[in-house]
């Protein structure tokens, strides 16, 4: 970084070390400007792919969610289909049922 230096002799070599130290704070300014923007990218970097293994864990999560409710249909539609199988006139009472309970509900405005 810039030091400072006294200078006891005439007023233009006064001036003259204020220019030098200027432009070597302009140096040092740079550099440090320089750094912050290495450190932003390198951030910026790190948590793009924070957030690209989040979502991707985010998604297989979903995915298996996916196949567990996929399954647990098929598992529901199956036990549907016995039971219909095995009693098909029970089937046939418990749908007209509900189908005439529906048309009295929809009916009721």
């Amino acid at each position: 970084m810039a030091q400072a230096k006294s200078s006891t002799s005439s007023g233009s070599a006064s001036v003259e070390d204020l220019a030098v130290q200027i432009e070597t704070l302009k140096g040092d300014i740079a550099g440090i400007a320089e750094i912050l923007a290495d450190l932003g990218t390198e951030k910026r970097a790190q948590a793009t792919a924070r957030v690209r293994d989040a979502a991707s864990e985010v998604k297989a999560h979903g995915e298996q969610h996916l196949k567990d409710a996929q399954n647990y249909a098929e598992d529901l539609s199956a036990q549907a289909t016995d039971a219909v199988r095995r009693q098909p006139a029970m089937a046939v009472g418990i749908a007209v049922g509900v189908g005439f309970l529906i048309g009295l509900v929809t009916s009721r405005r």
